[in-house]
């Protein structure tokens, strides 16, 4: 049996079976109400359902027009982030060294 929201801070939190079964409802209070969640699984936070300024703001944000100015910038700052570490080091190897 799902739980009902609870409050933690300013945000209620939901849980995955919950947020299934009550969508639309929880889906209205955040156009309507404003309200935030922390969206939960098995306890634990996965993930955050935000009410969005406007309509506007998201459909013609510089951001969301310009995915390749977007996608520039990822790779742009990837390749910065490849010359901070040795050559020929993979990721993996790297990883592994650091959970010594």
């Amino acid at each position: 049996m799902a739980r009902p929201a609870e409050y933690i801070g300013t945000r209620k939190t939901v849980g995955v079976r919950e947020l299934k079964t009550h969508a639309a409802r929880i889906l209205r209070r955040v156009r309507e109400a404003r309200a935030s969640y922390v969206v939960t699984h098995r306890g634990r936070a996965i993930g955050v359902i935000l009410p969005v300024d406007s309509e506007d703001e998201v459909s013609h944000a510089p951001e969301a027009v310009n995915a390749t100015a977007a996608w520039e910038a990822f790779l742009r700052a990837g390749r910065r982030l490849e010359r901070r570490f040795p050559a020929g080091a993979s990721a993996v190897r790297l990883l592994s060294d650091t959970r010594r």
